[in-house]
């Protein structure tokens, strides 16, 4: 009886695909589609496709491959500007050079993260986002991070006024236990905002930008951090 069942199941995988769609399949998933999307484009079960590739000795791919097939595939929730004039040449170094500086860089970030205190320096990081790579507003994040005896609603509002971001675009604030007085330094009298962006292409540009302005300033790597 079982074997009677898989008799029929096999059947079924073999004439599910004309020889005319198998060889179709195969491109497509040659090309990047999945199984499961070339089973609903043919109306057949995702059995019939990997029968089909199995039958036809193409081998499948790893789940890393279709991850990064997927990840490209990805479409883009920005759109760089091509061509710039001198001073948007201008804002783009300099908002890539104080990433350098501030941004976060390592780990496993799938955000671009900006992290400063400096108003001025947060306006120009934000410029550069908005009109050189022209992200979309509505995915721009900020969290703040304050004292405990700062006032966290007039901050926020003193924060989201001066960026342009709407307060229903802030994060939970970080408050911290007040620092005692000493050799703390000057206290950052607005707190300290993250500027976020969750869109890990856009990180792996801007993370291109700084290895090219690093090739032309000092021609690479000062330091080899793998032989640390």
């Amino acid at each position: 009886m079982i074997i009677s069942l898989w008799l029929i199941c096999h059947s079924e995988c073999v004439t599910a695909l004309t020889l005319t769609q198998q060889c179709s399949a195969i491109k497509l998933y040659q090309g990047g589609m999945s199984a499961p999307m070339i089973a609903k484009h043919f109306l057949v079960s995702t059995d019939a496709i990997y029968y089909t590739l199995r039958h036809h000795n193409i081998p499948r791919r790893s789940p890393s491959m279709n991850s990064a097939i997927w990840f490209a595939a990805k479409p883009l929730s920005y759109e760089l500007k091509k061509h710039l004039t001198y001073s948007e040449e201008q804002l783009k170094l300099a908002a890539i050079m104080l990433y350098w500086a501030e941004g976060y860089k390592v780990g496993k970030q799938t955000c671009v993260d900006f992290t400063n205190s400096d108003p001025d320096m947060l306006v120009v990081f934000l410029r550069f986002l908005r009109e050189i790579c022209r992200v979309d507003s509505l995915r721009i994040r900020a969290a703040m991070y304050c004292y405990e005896d700062q006032n966290v609603i007039a901050l926020t509002q003193f924060w989201s006024e001066l960026l342009s971001i709407p307060e229903n675009q802030f994060t939970k604030p970080y408050v911290k236990k007040q620092v005692a007085p000493g050799r703390q330094g000057p206290r950052m009298i607005h707190g300290l905002v993250h500027i976020r962006y969750c869109d890990k292409k856009l990180l792996r540009q801007i993370l291109n930008w700084i290895d090219e302005y690093r090739a032309e300033c000092v021609g690479g790597r000062v330091v080899n951090y793998t032989t640390l």
